[in-house]
């Protein structure tokens, strides 16, 4: 997962980082197992899902997420590694209309305007130690993330995932689909710099995905198309102080995930009920 540095000074209620649990990649069980295509992810949840263009939440595609079946990966995404699955909204489609078996098709074609497509994941972690508050001393946390089609990633945000997260992200990127990035998240030195802050006891990991088809604002095309989520590892794991944790084997199944990313297929249109992602 992700690389994350907090260090903040001076706060009226603060803590001291000592372990770190709950964090897990996309697509697995309790033990870094491999799920099954189309069974939930007891990890990641969908806590806020927009695609009526209105104001309201599209309730139908909220809820926790679904592993997408590897008879449905699009040829333009990265590939599932030995231990992380691509995940996507409840409701998603094989592309003839069934949902919730392991496909990946969602509404989206813009990130605003009646045709849009907003899904927000949402992993909750925890952070123990002394003290409470926001953690003083240093965390690092690496993780790599695709999506389709763009993300932006948040630790903390206000609502915790319960709405579209406002403000300066902690990492972004579009046409996400094939991302091999590790991203690093920090906190910042003495609270003077930096892109999160963790805190003593639940943290919420949050990230949003746009599913806008390459379009960038709205669109009239409401046809479904291809959008989910894939976290994995590809860089150093996770540190306090600059040493690994102490049960990293108990949050997060590093081994034999460094590296090992499929070979990425070029990003195709595609008709139908298939456009192109």
């Amino acid at each position: 997962m992700i690389a994350a540095v907090l260090g903040l000074a001076g706060w009226a209620r603060a803590g001291t980082a000592t372990n770190i649990t709950g964090l897990y990649y996309s697509g697995i069980d309790n033990s870094g197992g491999l799920l099954s295509g189309g069974s939930t992810d007891p990890h990641w949840n969908v806590t806020y899902a927009s695609t009526n263009g209105g104001s309201s939440q599209s309730t139908s595609n909220q809820g926790a997420a679904y592993v997408v079946s590897s008879a449905f990966i699009d040829g333009a995404w990265t590939q599932n590694t030995s231990s992380a699955q691509w995940i996507t909204a409840p409701g998603a489609t094989n592309g003839s209309g069934t949902a919730n078996v392991g496909g990946g098709f969602l509404p989206g074609n813009g990130n605003t305007g009646s045709n849009k497509g907003i899904f927000v994941y949402t992993l909750a972690l925890t952070v123990t130690g002394n003290g409470s508050g926001n953690i003083t001393n240093s965390i690092s946390i690496s993780l790599t993330i695709s999506a389709d089609d763009q993300y932006r990633i948040y630790v903390n945000p206000s609502g915790n995932g319960t709405t579209i997260p406002t403000g300066t992200a902690a990492a972004t990127a579009t046409n996400a689909w094939n991302n091999s990035t590790s991203v690093t998240l920090q906190n910042g030195t003495n609270g003077t710099n930096g892109n999160a802050i963790f805190k003593i006891g639940t943290n919420y990991l949050t990230i949003v995905v746009d599913n806008t088809n390459s379009v960038n604002g709205s669109s009239s095309n409401n046809t479904l198309n291809p959008s989910g989520l894939l976290v994995y590892q590809v860089g150093s794991a996770a540190l306090i102080d600059g040493k690994p944790i102490p049960e990293v084997g108990a949050w997060l199944p590093i081994i034999g995930a460094v590296g090992l990313y499929g070979a990425f297929a070029w990003r195709r249109r595609r008709t139908g009920a298939a456009v192109s992602i």
